[in-house]
């Protein structure tokens, strides 16, 4: 004898959809709000430019954090750039910050970043290569930062998740025909990557559904930072510093080279293999010239350039020369971080072509 099947009571049905129209219905109301709000905002800090004693490039990129600010130091032909952080919030021109922590024992000065009155200006302390003095190079601030946001998803309490995806990069000028495409450009690859990062957050509430389970608590973060290298007329070249706090162990800092040239009235990108006579069988010579500067960083295992898995497409230009950026787990454990390798136009001066966008490097 078959059971009948027992049907739910109105009264449950009821509740039920009730629960569900009001889930919806505040779903939509905090999607709509955050859809409604502007993705680019004004941000503090700034792009801030100067020359040390040699006449090299000193740039500070300071970036406007929830909980204070966070920036780098680049000194062109130094390879490395050095991340450091403060904590004063409201005004980040009356802090000193030391780039790296002391360490026991005599050592040469580190870097400092210290502020003036001005809040248009900068003073960078970087030592000497060969001794124990230091010079101070004034840094003014060239370009503003905007700041751009896009968020998904909804959280009660410890239930739920949102993805949000931010950005901070320099406002150029608007006046300029290649700066203005360049900022179009910028604020394109900005939506594509929200876009992307975002989807994650639908395909982890459609996951716990699938598995009939309560999703748990959930918030991913992924913020990207546009340093300024270089910007002529029709070149432009940024290096993108983007960081996840998806969880899990790690290192989750990864760093792009972004670079353009003026294309039919817009831009397009710039591919390494552009800058270079393939008859010359660049790439390989380009290794075999990153090995001797790996090992002056030092890079813990400097051969490792040479792996099939490494690749060189990493990289920026600036006004003297070319950077080729190693990420990290790259060719060293990602508690390594980072390594940067800098050529003057100079000693690349054989290999690079002379027509393409490689005429317009600012040689």
């Amino acid at each position: 004898m078959n059971a009948t099947p027992q049907t739910p009571s109105p009264r449950r049905a009821r509740w039920v959809a009730f629960a569900f129209a009001l889930a919806l219905g505040g779903f939509t109301a905090l999607t709509v709000r955050d859809a409604g709000r502007p993705a680019v905002l004004p941000a503090g800090g700034g792009t801030f430019v100067g020359r040390d004693v040699d006449g090299r490039l000193v740039q500070v990129c300071l970036f406007e954090q929830d909980s204070g600010w966070q920036g780098w130091l680049y000194r062109e032909g130094r390879e490395q750039t050095e991340w450091f952080t403060a904590t004063n919030r409201i005004q980040p021109w009356q802090a000193v910050v030391n780039i790296r922590e002391p360490e026991d024992g005599p050592k040469p000065l580190e870097p400092v970043v210290a502020s003036t009155e001005d809040p248009l200006r900068l003073n960078a302390t970087l030592p000497r290569t060969n001794g124990w003095a230091s010079d101070t190079a004034n840094l003014t601030r060239q370009f503003e930062h905007l700041s751009f946001r896009r968020r998904a998803g909804i959280r009660f309490g410890r239930v739920g998740g949102t993805q949000e995806y931010r950005a901070q990069f320099p406002r150029l000028p608007e006046d300029d025909p290649f700066a203005a495409a360049v900022s179009r450009e910028m604020l394109r690859r900005c939506e594509l990557g929200a876009a992307g990062f975002n989807s994650a957050a639908f395909d982890f509430w459609r996951e716990m559904l699938r598995e009939r389970a309560l999703p748990g608590f959930n918030q991913h973060e992924l913020t990207a930072n546009w340093q300024l290298r270089l910007l002529t007329t029709n070149l432009a070249s940024f290096s993108v510093w983007s960081h996840d706090a998806t969880g899990g162990n790690g290192n989750h800092s990864h760093w792009q080279g972004a670079n353009f040239v003026a294309a039919a009235g817009g831009v397009r990108g710039v591919e390494l293999a552009e800058l270079f006579r393939a008859e010359l069988h660049w790439l390989m010579e380009l290794r075999n010239r990153c090995l001797p500067k790996l090992k002056a960083l030092p890079a813990p295992r400097p051969e490792a350039v040479f792996d099939r898995g490494v690749e060189l497409d990493v990289f920026t230009l600036s006004p003297t020369g070319l950077q080729i950026y190693f990420n990290p787990y790259a060719i060293a454990p990602g508690a390594d971080g980072e390594f940067v390798v800098h050529f003057d136009y100079a000693e690349l001066n054989d290999l690079l072509r002379t027509d393409g966008p490689a005429r317009l490097l600012p040689r």
